[in-house]
């Protein structure tokens, strides 16, 4: 019964999705976890790659920043006209929201499996009659088999929080080196991982070395009928990107071609979605 309610609910929402397109909007979400791999914070190279990007959402992990405060990294991202939510309680490497829409509510979930960070989330208030509800994420790195009952809390954590007929976006840093992790398998049991990012090679991988996909943005049941290219610089990618400034010539600016490689030690996605506006 459950399986067939989420399949009514995708079907309706692919209905409403494919609604006439003035009465729709566009927007983009990326992960991100670009701070420098010495300083654990954001510094030149990670923030001119957001620039280049402009995305209207970003699930941001390691959000420090050696030059101000949170706001400070926020305005000059993006200017201040942003909204921020950052994990609170000290942290030493922090989840946040960074978003174009207004920030309406948010809060974090403890993560028993890692210490120096929780489960950050948002709610934004974006137009059309649906809220969105983002989540930001850095599973544990050392030993797989503590991704899975961390996967499966995180799982029970969102679906307690919020309505499944809601728009949710679950992205992060999931540390899983393959697509056939068990901690994945435990997130898709939800979530729909239907469109696999790529850059312009095809290569879906977004850690340094390009050989594992550490980076997600997951929608739920109602937002991934809603998925559309994403279009950057010209560049039309149907399944989402992943940004590796090395393949562009020129990067989109102010992005510079070597950034990807300067301490880097994760490349963002991004995915856009399309939603009616009533």
């Amino acid at each position: 019964m459950r399986r067939r309610f989420y399949i009514l609910l995708a079907l309706f929402s692919a209905t409403c999705c494919g609604a006439a397109e003035r009465n729709a909007i566009s927007f983009t979400i990326a992960s991100a976890n670009l701070s420098d791999s010495t300083s654990q914070a954001y510094e030149d190279a990670g923030i001119r790659i957001l620039q280049a990007l402009k995305p209207d959402v970003v699930a941001i992990q390691e959000f420090n920043y050696k030059s101000g405060n949170s706001q400070d990294l926020v305005r000059k991202l993006f200017g201040p006209a942003y909204h921020f939510a950052r994990e609170k309680g000290g942290a030493r490497l922090p989840n946040g929201i960074l978003s174009r829409y207004p920030i309406v509510a948010f809060g974090q979930w403890d993560d028993p499996y890692v210490l120096n960070r929780k489960f950050a989330w948002a709610t934004l208030q974006i137009p059309g009659p649906k809220p969105l509800h983002v989540v930001s994420v850095h599973l544990v790195q050392n030993r797989a088999e503590r991704r899975i009952p961390e996967a499966r809390l995180l799982l029970r954590l969102i679906r307690e929080k919020f309505p499944a007929g809601d728009y949710v976006a679950l992205c992060g840093d999931f540390n899983i080196a393959s697509r056939e992790s068990e901690a994945l398998a435990e997130l898709t049991g939800w979530f729909v991982d239907d469109h696999h990012p790529a850059d312009q090679e095809g290569n879906k991988n977004t850690n340094a070395n390009r050989n594992r996909p550490y980076d997600f943005v997951l929608p739920n049941p109602a937002l991934a009928p809603c998925h559309v290219p994403t279009t950057l610089a010209g560049r039309k990618f149907p399944d989402g990107l992943v940004f590796d400034t090395r393949l562009w010539n020129p990067p989109p600016a102010p992005a510079e071609w070597e950034d990807t490689a300067r301490n880097l030690q994760h490349l963002p996605v991004m995915k856009t979605f399309r939603i009616p506006l009533r």
